[in-house]
């Protein structure tokens, strides 16, 4: 900024004592004066004015200026590379990675603007795309960046130096690294030039996607994906989703009206368990689109593998045990090991058998052992169905957390009673709830719920009915099952795709008539299904809850046996229900050993791969060796090992940098250091697509250039203004400068002022008459 230095300024005093003398001197001067008004005033000011800029002549006045020291101070011009550059705005124009390299070049030379700038600044060249670089000109620029990187970019070349005076970015705006922007205090300034003036047409585009898994049959895997197109209002397009060998396994047609984006849900009716990749494909016919890169996108989908376990304990054998056991024959990922007791605990007494005999008749003649392995007649006889070996359920339910917490994803009770547990086994079921996360469904059996006695039991607490509280009111004849609104939001409770469908399903079911019939839920239950016969007021059917880190249900018919009892299709219906029931039990429920892959939001190539490990009893288990397979796209294995976290026991932690677009697979395998024992293996997927999030958006991002520009004291430009660079740049704050100075009595326009306010006291004395 120009500022006057006084060089004498310890002359002051001297330059004061002449203006005095001279104000003294006008005054004696013109007191007798014949000029009078206005004129007088006028040329006393006039000698006034010449003869104090003589006086400050005498302090040697200094006009000082700053400028740029030509070659000191540093400019970098940044180049977006990314390959979303090269599309065309409008068909037969040019792409704007050529008007790009227009603007940065005249014919085999660099731009007039880049030459100006170099004439005063020391310039760096460099490109951004995947990898930011140097390049000692911008001739041959190849615009084939599988990502933008601009963010983390500047924020690392704004404070790279200490001579560095301004940063240039020339780019569409659209950094795949957005989020991660944050402009540092005390950096260079950034100076952007926005290619591009609006969004490519005609054009389709997958915005973005996602995916989810549900228990529900008909659809296990839904692909929700939001498209637009852009100039094509009134055509058809074809959304598709492709499986991992490119065959298309559900595909849906769409119009489009106008440029507003759409959301399409693509149902998969049949995946298998465990992770599954697909690919979505958008398409349409006779249209030349300006880029098909944005056209299509990878998911990952993990349902899980099994088998999930789940333990079932009955009271008496009952229809509702055999149609459940028949619907999950057919599927190979829920086991059912159950505990049923055919015989209830009786008093001993010695004439029931022969002389001597001791153990339980009704075993007799099969094969039954004497001694201490034999049924007494005082304890209740259970036989175990389903079970993986000899061992599993010997001792009946288990009775420590190690059996029960790594062995079962949740636990059915049916028609019995809370006096078959002990204290101890109940608070041990709701630990298996609250702390380990698993779940427990209560049927509507004779002997469950209030008639069984769960009042006011560890058990009972959990419920999401309350059972102390009843009615007088008689029991329910023709009873129907209807889903409430949070029931038809639940996908495992429909059993159609369509709800006009589902209805008329409903409306065909069989009439209801045990109901465990209670009337309040508790804070925070939610009424999946009610029965009513029109009579009485609707109560619940199917109640569920969150308790602790588990989920529990109750079913409160006790008779849904008669819905598969009444033709073929209904008992397909109900075993299909069974099924998703199953699956709503178990989906949500933590294994032993997890694995997690999380991609970074700002680096998509680091994908974060995490793997907590839990003992027996579900406690964190940090004594343990974690090795990692990761299958890249092109089917080359990498082993890696796991470190233990510093935040959390029990957790393992490694990274893992996908370099290659395509479906990545990652299997952990868990081994107990002491005991040298395999304690779980578990498998995840994730995609790298990181062409689908470089052509996601191709309208130029002018807010984030212009977000850019303020943030960092800079400014910014269009592609066409790009020219007026070294004028904006020249003016600017830098690190190095030199200091220009001139002698004010020494120039031209001091001496000229002086003549002007001379001439302008003698005109005015002649005016008024003076010689």
């Amino acid at each position: 900024m120009p500022r006057i230095l006084w060089q004498n300024i310890h002359s002051t005093w001297l330059a004061a004592v002449v203006v005095v003398v001279v104000l003294a001197l006008l005054w004696l001067g013109y007191r007798r004066s014949p000029l009078r008004g206005w004129r007088k005033v006028a040329a006393m000011l006039c000698k006034l004015a010449a003869l104090s800029l003589l006086a400050l002549c005498l302090l040697d006045p200094l006009w000082t200026r700053q400028q740029p020291k030509k070659g000191e101070n540093e400019i970098i011009v940044l180049v977006d590379t990314s390959a979303s550059l090269e599309t065309a705005e409008k068909p037969g124009e040019s792409t704007r990675a050529a008007q790009v390299t227009a603007a940065l070049n005249d014919g085999q030379e660099d731009a007039a603007w880049i030459r100006s700038l170099s004439e005063d600044f020391r310039l760096r060249l460099m490109t951004a795309g995947a990898q930011t670089q140097s390049v000692p000109h911008f001739h041959t620029l190849k615009y084939d960046g599988t990502r933008s990187d601009l963010c983390r970019t500047l924020m690392t070349l704004r404070n790279g130096g200490s001579n560095l005076a301004a940063v240039v970015l020339v780019s569409d705006g659209n950094a795949t690294d957005a989020s991660a922007w944050k402009a540092q205090a005390g950096g260079a300034p950034v100076f952007t030039v926005l290619a591009g003036k609006q969004s490519p047409a005609p054009d389709l585009a997958i915005l973005d996607a996602t995916v989810a898994t549900s228990p529900f049959e008909d659809a296990p895997i839904t692909l929700t994906s939001r498209v637009s197109a852009r100039g094509l209002s009134g055509k058809q397009a074809t959304l598709s989703a492709l499986d991992e060998q490119g065959k298309a396994v559900v595909t849906e047609k769409i119009i489009f009206n106008g440029d507003s984006p759409q959301t399409l849900r693509l149902r998969i009716p049949v995946a298998k368990p465990g992770v599954t990749f697909h690919k979505l494909e958008l398409k349409t016919e006779g249209v030349q689109e300006a880029t098909l890169a944005n056209n299509t996108r990878l998911l990952a989908a993990d349902r899980g593998a099994g088998p999930y376990r789940v333990l079932y304990l009955a009271g008496r054998p009952n229809w509702e045990y055999k149609f459940l056991r028949r619907a999950i024959a057919g599927d190979d990922d829920i086991q059912m090991p159950s505990l049923v007791r055919i015989a209830k605990r009786e008093p001993k007494f010695e004439w029931r058998g022969h002389a001597g005999e001791s153990t339980n008749p009704i075993f007799r003649g099969f094969g039954a052992k004497d001694g201490d392995e034999a049924q007494r007649y005082d304890q209740p006889v259970l036989i175990r169905l389903g079970t993986r070996d000899a061992r599993e359920l010997s001792d009946g339910f288990p009775k420590a957390a190690e059996d029960l917490f790594s062995e079962y994803r949740a636990i059915i009770i049916d028609d019995l009673e809370s006096a078959f547990f002990t204290q101890e086994q109940m608070h041990l079921i709701q630990r298996f709830v609250s702390e380990r996360g698993g779940a427990l469904l209560m049927l509507g059996g004779q002997e469950c719920y209030q008639a069984g006695g769960y009042d006011h039991t560890p058990i009972g607490s959990m419920l999401p009915v309350y059972l102390d509280r009843t009615s007088t009111t008689g029991p329910m004849v023709d009873a129907r099952f209807n889903l409430t609104r949070e029931g038809w939001l639940e996908p495992w409770m429909r059993l159609r795709t369509d709800r006009a469908e589902d209805e008329k399903r409903l409306a065909s079911m069989p009439p209801f008539f045990s109901i465990n019939q209670t009337f309040s839920i508790k804070p925070g239950a939610s009424i999946l299904a009610t029965v009513s016969d029109g009579v009485q007021p609707a109560v619940p059917a199917i109640v569920s809850q969150r308790f602790g880190e588990g989920r529990v249900g109750s079913v409160l018919v006790a008779d849904l046996w008669r819905w598969g009892m009444k033709d073929e299709e209904q008992r397909k219906d109900m075993e299909r229900a069974w099924r998703q029931l199953m699956r709503w039990l178990v989906v949500d429920v933590a294994d032993s050993v997890t694995l997690a892959a999380e991609t970074d939001a700002a680096d998509r190539e680091r994908v974060k791969l995490s793997v907590r490990v839990r003992d027996r009893a579900f406690k964190p288990h940090g004594d343990a060796m974690v090795k990692i397979e990761v299958t890249q796209p092109d089917g080359k294995k990498s082993q890696l090992f796991a470190e233990p976290s510093l935040k959390e026991a029990g957790l393992f932690e490694t990274e893992f940098f996908a370099s290659t677009q395509g479906n990545y697979r990652a299997t952990a395998t868990v081994e107990d250091m002491e005991k040298h024992a395999t304690l779980g293996t578990r498998a995840t997927g994730w995609t790298h697509d990181p062409q689908a999030v470089e052509f996601s958006r191709l309208e130029p991002g002018k807010a984030m250039m212009q977000r850019i520009a303020t943030e960092t004291g800079g400014q910014m430009l269009a592609l066409e203004e790009i020219s007026r660079l070294p004028d904006l740049l020249k003016n600017i704050r830098v690190p190095v400068e030199v200091t220009l100075s001139t002698p004010l009595w020494h120039t031209p326009w001091i001496f000229l002022a002086l003549l002007l306010l001379i001439g302008a006291e003698w005109y005015l004395r002649r005016k008024g008459g003076m010689a």
